[in-house]
């Protein structure tokens, strides 16, 4: 049937591509030229040997996906891009893969470009029911998969194993954050090594909270070693302490939380030196990361284990680097390194389209994401030359691209393909573009002539994370008025909506330990135990200039879980707007007793300080109390604790994995005014 259909499209296709002019390849867009022409012949076999697909829909017949059995079924990993991080039909067809693979080929693992700790409760929830859905998904942590489409995927694999003995687990890939991670990893020490557990909670402190886990590199260099030390011995534990561990737990869990531990290694290690990362140290660190995280999930799942993976195409495909039309860049790629590591037992699966709707992040970036819509591809790009196939929905075996001739001339000659990210808006779309071989990314490529936004689900925002702007210090004696004590702001910190399970900061009836007012933070417990909840404010710094403050405050707290608890954070901000604000954290670490305890931290105030931040915070699911608050100067500053600077690409409060700024980095004459 197969070959009797390429016969009638090859016969069709040199009906019709008569009336197809030859077409530049290179996109008009940066006004290049290219010396390569696409002919009526590319375009006719383009047209024979594609392969029509019937739906995006999910839960559809295989039939159309039959043709890729053989080359799927030799995979261990499957790579699944996207050419944006918000198209419908990119994850439904993704979702229809995902079927196919699990039902037909024996697949058992599905892996997101998300947060490996946080996605841990998606797992717990596909696998054992642990929770209930709306709590799981929101364990992807990224707004970009709080979909229809995500959660319809979701909601197949808990269906698929309740009803089936082989399991189909969910997990993430990604670094961009710690605090779900070093959770996690706390959690199972308790179970197995108590006293390791408890000296870890201490030093592991500032990669659970928000507030500090961002700006590790602004932390005292021994704070940020001695974190940096206490991991690599926790490394160390889990492989002296293996069989003892597995012991206690299982072996499935002593992966899953070595795991853990990897990647806060990777994270820490990458937040201390980023003031002096470059790109390319960026990709090695993440996409490095997420390849070695495909990896160990399949050594944890043992002989036999399939992997799917879930991520954009600039991370899935096979060669190393991007060749942008204002430069060329050397830099590390997940689907390189799992191609170096695994041969033609990695298949990339690519997607491109012509034109239509996607969601990305509005300008300046909102609480939501935005829907957006394109024309068509730049003329002679890979996207536009499918699309003069005239078949909307279709599939391109690139293995069977002949060795020479004109469609492998035309592929040798490295047309552009579209790139959008979650960032990438109108008219700006095509700013990212870059040139290639197709065959040297894909094996098989996806092709939607007409693209709609994924329905993203609408939720609150965040919440405010700025403490309240004063004059001077204000109001330490927390007399209030209102809930919230005059002269402080609440804030919130979180990887999921605050609308779901709010912190809430408010004047308490308790007294402090000498007899004062106090405030209390709390929340509603939350499957998702990560978060921060606090009361902050900023003051001038110049009164303090070449000064060393100390903060502290009387505290206490319900905090049940290892690694939540009450604390008190000071940040100096500079004035240099590429800097990053210097930190002091308590060395004693969260503070979880029911009983009061007093905690202070010291900071030096250089002469380059804008503002002093001061904060009562609350870390994961607990309720703290704060009270007798003071700020006295401590000394003459030393002098020796400069700003950390940021590096190109790098926004003032963002993620490492928000490293690239394009609107830094890229050519002015790219950008429309």
């Amino acid at each position: 049937m197969l070959s009797r259909r390429q016969m009638f499209l090859r016969a069709s296709a040199l009906a019709g591509a008569a009336a197809v002019s030859s077409l530049p390849f290179a996109p008009a867009a940066y006004g290049l030229e290219g010396d390569a022409k696409v002919g009526v012949d590319v375009v006719a076999w383009l047209k024979a040997d594609a392969l029509p697909l019937a739906t995006t829909e999910p839960g559809s017949s295989f039939q159309d996906l039959e043709p890729f059995r053989a080359r799927l079924a030799k995979a261990r990993i499957v790579g699944l891009g996207e050419t944006t991080h918000g198209t419908r039909e990119f994850f439904q067809l993704k979702h229809r893969m995902i079927e196919y693979c699990v039902s037909q080929l024996g697949f058992t693992i599905i892996a997101f470009e998300a947060d490996y700790g946080s996605t841990l409760a998606v797992n717990d929830y596909v696998v054992d029911g642990k929770g209930d859905f709306d709590d799981a998904v929101l364990g992807l942590g990224f707004p970009i998969w709080d979909t229809e489409e995500v959660h319809a995927l979701v909601k197949w694999v808990r269906n698929w194993n309740l009803s089936h003995e082989r399991k189909v687990k969910f997990h993430g890939l990604d670094m961009q954050s710690s605090a779900a991670a070093a959770l996690h990893v706390l959690a199972y020490l308790e179970r197995v090594a108590p006293a390791l557990a408890a000296a870890s909670e201490r030093t592991l402190a500032p990669l659970i909270s928000h507030f500090t886990f961002d700006r590790f590199d602004g932390l005292p260099t021994s704070v940020q070693d001695a974190v940096c030390a206490q991991i690599r011995t926790l490394l160390d534990a889990f492989g002296a302490e293996r069989a003892g561990w597995i012991g206690r737990s299982s072996d499935m869990d002593w992966h899953l939380a070595r795991q853990s531990a990897v990647l806060l290694d990777r994270f820490a290690r990458f937040m201390q030196h980023l003031p002096g990362a470059s790109m390319a140290d960026a990709f090695a660190v993440r996409d490095g990361a997420m390849a070695d995280a495909a990896r160990a999930l399949l050594e944890a799942e043992g002989p036999g284990s399939k992997a799917l993976l879930w991520a954009h195409n600039g991370h899935v495909k096979k060669s190393k680097g991007y060749d942008f039309a204002w430069g060329t860049f050397d830099w590390p790629i997940m689907g390189n390194y799992l191609q170096s590591a695994l041969g033609p037992e990695y298949v990339a699966v690519g997607f491109a389209f012509n034109q239509g709707g996607y969601q990305a992040w509005g300008d300046p970036m909102g609480d939501n994401l935005e829907s957006f819509r394109v024309g068509p591809a730049p003329e002679g790009s890979v996207d536009a030359v499918l699309a003069l196939t005239g078949i909307p929905l279709l599939a391109l075996d690139l293995t069977r691209v002949p060795a020479d001739g004109p469609v492998a001339n035309w592929m040798a000659s490295r047309p552009y393909q579209r790139m959008i990210g979650s960032g990438n808006r109108p008219p700006n779309e095509n700013r990212i573009n870059y040139r290639a071989d197709p065959r040297n990314n894909w094996d098989i490529l996806l092709f939607v002539e007409s693209a709609n936004a994924a329905r993203g689900i609408k939720r609150p925002g965040e919440g405010n994370t700025a403490p309240a702007a004063n004059s001077e210090p204000t109001n330490l004696a927390l007399k209030a008025r209102d809930p919230v004590p005059d002269g402080w702001r609440a804030m919130a910190h979180h990887h999921f909506p605050a609308a779901l399970y709010p912190y809430v900061a408010a004047a308490a009836d308790e007294t402090s330990p000498q007899g004062g007012r106090t405030v209390r933070i709390t929340r509603q417990p939350s499957l998702l135990a990560w978060g921060d909840g606090g009361m902050g404010q900023s003051f001038p710094a110049a009164p303090w200039h070449g000064q060393r403050l100390t903060f502290s405050a009387a505290l206490r707290a319900e905090a049940p879980r290892i690694g939540t608890g009450a604390q008190v954070i000071v940040m100096v901000w500079p004035k240099e707007k590429d800097a990053r604000p210097i930190i002091a954290v308590q060395a004693e670490g969260l503070v979880r007793s029911s009983g009061w305890v007093r905690r202070s931290v010291t900071i030096d105030v250089p002469a380059e300080a804008e503002r002093v931040e001061i904060n009562l915070v609350v870390t994961g699911n607990a309720a703290g109390w704060f009270g007798d608050l003071e700020l006295t100067p401590a000394g003459v500053a030393d002098g020796r604790h400069d700003f950390p600077k940021m590096p190109v690409g790098v926004h003032h409060r963002e993620r490492v994995g928000d490293l690239i700024d394009w609107e830094r980095l890229l050519p002015d004459r790219l950008w429309a005014e």
